[in-house]
């Protein structure tokens, strides 16, 4: 009796990190590199990139000379004092303008194309930290179900082989049979707890498998950062506010805004063009009728004086962006400084966690084994050795869930200053 209850004690001990089979595991480097092949966002980051590329190409466009060809009929009727005459005038020919002087609107324009570009660069930065982010949490969070459903599973072999013990006692006299009841209800409890852990492990795993595109993905291997993070709040602080990339992108936007204002205003100064042509054509005047083929190059000046209001609107619109994106950029920052100080706390705590319940685990653990001597020696009983098991489970179960707390935190804040995508990948 004494050797089985050894023996099976060891096999649970010894079962409590053991995987789970599963028919898609993935590392978190494979992970991620799924999530970011399977995620829209993306697409739709990349998207914006490269309509902001178009954009600038749009906007250099305007900065020189623009050709095409033109033709064109009709029907013209004259009427004279005696008479009248039907033509059916037509032209065709080729010009060109170009605008080189817009009071500085075309520099504007592509100014503003430029900032959008960068804009978008960031957003599409940011989202790949973002996507990186929630997929290392994931990933973090199956992991850890699984640990829990290890743990959970061992527990209610351990209640099952307590409640043997609990009856053979009780069928001894040794024992009442509230004794059997109370066991009873823990084996029960411990079963429905481990129902509810499975729970817990199917709705991680379906998370991990929406943003990595595999189905039934199981997490496999560890899951690390090269670097954990910052030394001081200071550093950490000041390497969000610099890097972070939605502030980025904020003042990306509020660089667009100030170049919109710029070019509104010029749009209504002064402009000078350079426009050339060659026409041929016919019928095109009614007192000659020969084919006429002209050249010209033209000079044209042109000032805007009486715009029935639409400079003033122009002009309070790009004024109110300007307001708007500088507001946007004082938000961003706002919002940062508040997220880098409470995950620095959290860091901080969550340090201290880990290291009381590796304590604790250590204690449990002596305490595990030396209960299972006292047993074999005849001190204690099966149920005290069993109940100290049970101790040291709970104690590794929470050492586990405190360090993948402290990853998913440190994690959290490099994510926030650009660094994470660099720390899970060295």
């Amino acid at each position: 009796m004494m050797k089985s209850s050894r023996m099976g004690l060891t096999g649970l001990l010894a079962a409590l990190l053991s995987s789970t089979a599963a028919a898609s595991p993935v590392t978190l480097e494979e992970a991620i590199s799924r999530a970011l092949l399977n995620d829209p966002s993306i697409e739709r980051a990349e998207a914006g990139v490269t309509r902001a590329t178009a954009g600038g190409d749009m906007a250099r466009a305007g900065l020189g000379p623009q050709a095409g060809i033109r033709a064109e009929v009709g029907a013209l009727e004259t009427d004279f004092t005696a008479d009248s005459i039907t033509q059916v005038p037509r032209s065709v020919g080729l010009q060109a303008e170009w605008n080189v002087f817009s009071s500085g609107a075309n520099a504007a324009a592509v100014d503003a194309a430029d900032f959008q570009y960068d804009a978008a660069r960031s957003q599409l930065t940011g989202q790949r930290e973002k996507t990186i982010l929630q997929t290392f949490e994931a990933f973090a969070q199956a992991w850890l179900a699984e640990q829990v459903l290890n743990v959970a599973e061992a527990r209610v072999e351990t209640f099952d082989m307590r409640l043997q013990e609990t009856q053979a006692r009780f069928d001894q006299g040794q024992v009442t049979r509230t004794d059997v009841a109370m066991t009873e209800a823990r084996l029960a409890s411990s079963q429905a707890q481990l129902e509810a852990t499975r729970a817990q492990l199917a709705a991680a795993t379906a998370r991990l498998s929406r943003l990595t595109g595999v189905a039934d993905a199981n997490p496999v291997g560890e899951f690390s950062l090269s670097e954990t993070g910052f030394s001081t709040f200071a550093e950490a602080l000041n390497r969000v506010l610099i890097q972070n990339s939605d502030l980025e992108a904020a003042r990306s936007m509020q660089s667009v805004a100030g170049s919109r204002l710029e070019e509104a205003r010029a749009r209504f100064g002064p402009s000078i063009s350079l426009r050339a042509r060659a026409t041929h054509g016919e019928d095109m005047f009614f007192f000659f009728e020969d084919p006429i083929s002209d050249v010209g190059a033209f000079v044209t000046v042109e000032m805007p004086l009486f715009t029935n209001g639409m400079r003033q609107a122009s002009e309070r619109e790009a004024l109110a962006a300007r307001s708007q994106a500088t507001a946007d950029v004082r938000y961003a920052e706002l919002m940062l400084r508040e997220a880098v100080s409470g995950l620095w706390g959290d860091i901080q705590a969550r340090r201290l966690a880990v290291s009381a319940a590796s304590r604790a685990e250590g204690a449990a653990r002596l305490a595990a084994e030396g209960a299972l001597r006292e047993h074999e020696a005849g001190l204690r009983t099966l149920v005290d050795a069993l109940d100290a098991e049970n101790a040291f489970r709970d104690a590794q179960i929470a050492r586990i869930q405190a360090e993948t707390s402290l990853k998913i935190a440190e994690a959290r804040l490099l994510s926030l200053s650009n660094d994470l995508e660099t720390a899970v990948s060295n």
